[in-house]
């Protein structure tokens, strides 16, 4: 099987580096801090019932602490993919190889993938601290790995996106971080005030004992799937419920989460994570066209 040679090139590069091993160590290391520090009183303890609170406390600190690490880490890596091509000049010849746009979109979609995969999967044996000491089971972290990477795809795609529109790459990931804080802004705000938020009253949330999970899925404000906090958020809480307080305090988003936890967490996050891969599908069709009509324009110049 022949492997995309953009992809191929670029992976051996980036594991020739001495900075790969190094950024593997400092994100091993950040998660590590975390789940010693709330965990170092764990097997001096023994199993009590505090502690095994403290040990759902840990896991789900951990898996924010990968999020937000990835929506850091993925506009920077994606941002300068195709933007820095043009930048070095190099991006009309990667256009008249038999690679095409498609293959230029997919060999760096998955080159930075594959690297996040990599600092995903290398946090797995300090995650699983937290099924050592009971917190939650071997299942729920590899469905939690699982949507951290379907979240990491789809923040590689949006950079991507605006790296075709974009000729430098300070310019492309200041574009990106931009774009994907806005669609965190956006989905969430919209969700709470506006001709698609949710108007939830008390009586409304009394009357959700009485209708199937589709009926309540229906009421929810649509943005609100796009966003992927959201998404993250209701499969912890599906797999911990414990979440309860963060949500009707901090997030102040009670009457979503109630309806949320009626028609069933898992329900919830599913539908945010083919929402947030559909989005993603599109952006990634829409970096291949764009690439496709500049190239198009580029010949018909040159004739």
């Amino acid at each position: 099987m022949m492997l995309n040679p953009i992809f191929e090139s670029s992976a051996r590069r980036r594991m020739r580096s001495v900075r790969t091993p190094l950024l593997i160590t400092a994100y091993v290391g950040a998660l590590l801090a975390v789940a010693v520090m709330l965990l170092e009183g764990f097997y001096g303890a023994g199993m009590t019932i505090d502690w095994m609170r403290r040990s759902v406390e840990a896991y789900i600190w951990m898996t924010a602490g990968q999020f937000f690490l990835i929506l850091l880490a993925a506009p920077a890596l994606s941002a300068g993919s195709i933007a820095g091509e043009r930048e070095r000049q190099t991006f009309d010849l990667l256009m008249v190889t038999q690679i095409g746009a498609w293959g230029i979109v997919s060999g760096k979609l998955m080159e930075n993938l594959a690297f996040l995969l990599l600092l995903l999967f290398s946090g797995v044996p300090v995650m699983l601290m937290a099924w050592m000491t009971g917190g939650v089971s071997l299942g729920a972290i590899c469905c939690t790995t699982i949507y951290l990477a379907a979240i990491a795809f789809s923040a590689l795609t949006v950079g991507l996106f605006v790296s075709s529109l974009m000729k430098r790459s300070l310019t492309a990931i200041l574009a990106s971080y931009m774009a994907v804080f806005l669609i965190g802004a956006l989905s969430w705000g919209l969700a709470k005030h506006g001709p698609l938020a949710a108007h939830y009253t008390g009586k409304t949330i009394e009357l959700m004992a009485d209708m199937t999970a589709g009926e309540i899925l229906k009421g929810m404000p649509v943005t609100i799937f796009l966003n992927p906090a959201v998404g993250l958020v209701t499969l912890l809480a599906s797999q911990t419920g414990i979440l309860h307080r963060t949500m009707e305090s901090t997030l102040r988003l009670y009457h979503i989460y109630t309806a949320a936890k009626a028609a069933g967490f898992a329900s919830v996050s599913l539908i945010c994570l083919a929402a947030m891969l559909a989005a993603a599908g599109l952006l990634l069709a829409g970096t291949v066209l764009i690439l496709r009509a500049g190239g198009g324009r580029r010949r018909t110049k040159k004739s």
